[in-house]
């Protein structure tokens, strides 16, 4: 997964580079769309495959292993090539980007997700994160936040609270802990969003870098016998599904179909656009997992979509 949202143009922490002011037109822009389409797409898929696989034979460790193993070790000659520059970076930075992306961060969302829908994955880790993100550079920047955004962030909290509020009295037992599990795993993302902002650190490195440490620590895991697994008992169709989301489409991919969006369309454009990952989310698990939309889980999703968009900024008179 990606970083989703950005801050108001006038951010210190986002500042959209100035190589992304001149926005693409004609081709260029529906490339970007389609880019922008094919991310979303994918953290989508993401979040639906994660379901999946926690709730049959798979365990957390598993697809832990397809998901870092790719960028670990296809991408470690970025990492190498750029060792002085993240030797460079502050520690703490450095911790945020591991733990921020990392294992802390997946094994909140495998966990949370053996507990809650794919739908209420969607709205809990990407809704609430642009609330998150804005809260650190407010606290540790004293970033000033536009009335706009303020708006939006509202409409956000309040679909959080909707879902969390009638989720504890309504949902089946358990779902409230997968629940607050999801909202600390989209805490973990906002903190590897700023931390990866400040160190100024290229995409590819940071994924590397990230992708080499929980590696190590999920071998470690194994080693020691702390973690179990279910690979042996997952069916063939299973494993290649895990294998072609969790390694290549979300490990590989949406760095690049990312980028291109963010470069064609802007920061605005990709976060109103990333609004609908939720939705998207919620509508593929319908057919593939089997579930219902609850009608506080909607509400939620149309307040939190409605919220980021107008918190990304791209509603505003230019």
């Amino acid at each position: 997964m990606s970083q989703v949202y950005s801050h108001d143009s006038q951010s210190t922490l986002t500042q959209t580079p100035p190589q992304y002011k001149q926005y693409a037109t004609g081709w260029g822009f529906r490339l970007g769309l389609l880019a922008a389409f094919v991310s979303i797409l994918i953290w989508a898929s993401w979040l639906v495959s994660m379901r999946a696989g926690v709730t049959n034979t798979l365990t957390a460790f598993d697809l832990g292993v397809l998901r870092y193993s790719p960028p670990a070790l296809l991408l470690f000659p970025f990492l190498w090539r750029a060792r002085a520059t993240v030797r460079a970076v502050s520690p703490i930075l450095l911790l945020g980007i591991v733990c921020g992306a990392g294992l802390p961060f997946f094994y909140l969302s495998a966990t949370g997700l053996k507990y809650a829908p794919a739908s209420h994955a969607g709205l809990l880790i990407l809704g609430a994160f642009p609330f998150f993100v804005t809260l650190l550079a407010v606290l540790f920047y004293q970033e000033k936040v536009s009335r706009e955004r303020k708006i939006g962030l509202s409409l956000v909290c309040f679909g959080v609270v909707v879902l969390l509020s009638l989720s504890l009295l309504t949902a089946p037992e358990g779902t409230w802990k997968g629940d607050l599990l999801l909202l600390a795993a989209s805490f973990f993302w906002a903190v590897y969003t700023v931390s990866l902002r400040i160190a100024g650190l290229p995409p590819l490195v940071s994924t590397a870098l990230m992708g080499l440490v929980s590696l190590l620590a999920l071998i470690v895991l194994g080693a020691t016998g702390l973690v179990s697994s279910g690979l042996a008992q997952a069916s063939w169709e299973m494993i290649a599904g895990q294998v072609l989301v969790q390694s290549l489409l979300v490990g590989l991919m949406t760095g690049f179909s990312y980028g291109y969006a963010i470069q064609k369309l802007g920061a605005e454009n990709m976060a109103a656009i990333g609004a609908f990952t939720p939705v998207l989310a919620a509508l593929i698990a319908i057919p593939v997992l089997g579930e219902q939309l609850e009608g506080y889980s909607i509400a939620g999703l149309i307040l939190v979509s409605i919220g980021v968009v107008i918190a990304s900024g791209i509603l505003r008179k230019r």
